[in-house]
């Protein structure tokens, strides 16, 4: 059960990536990727999908040309309420808005930091 000051450190990271992410007019779009079904008698696979929209600081680390192509790694901050309470996975993806067009995100490495609930999660992507 989470004490007092784990609830604290989870209501101060909302806090701060909700106004950072609102100051710097950046709007992502997560899409969390659930578990596909199989269908026995149809034999289809089915997926379902769940898109979350919402302000989140990023911080854009490094930008560099790999195979002539340009690559980029940025760093998302997000809290737990802003996906569903859901856990970030590598299947999830994320639309970041960069040079003035959307861009789909592979997400390439999760950091969580929890205490009795996870509170902040630091997603690292590249696009």
């Amino acid at each position: 059960m989470p004490g007092a000051l784990d609830s604290l450190f989870k209501n101060v990271a909302k806090s701060v990536v909700a106004d950072l992410g609102k100051s710097l007019d950046t709007t992502i779009t997560y899409t969390r990727k659930v578990s596909p079904t199989y269908n026995t008698s149809t034999g289809a696979l089915t997926t379902t999908d769940t898109s979350y929209s919402f302000d989140a600081p990023i911080e854009f680390v490094r930008s560099e040309e790999e195979d002539e192509a340009e690559k980029r790694t940025a760093k998302l901050y997000i809290t737990p309420d802003l996906i569903g309470d859901n856990q970030p996975t590598f299947e999830d993806s994320v639309s970041v808005k960069y040079a003035g067009s959307n861009r789909v995100a592979q997400i390439t490495n999760i950091q969580t930091y929890k205490g009795g609930q996870e509170y902040l999660f630091i997603l690292q992507v590249v696009f």
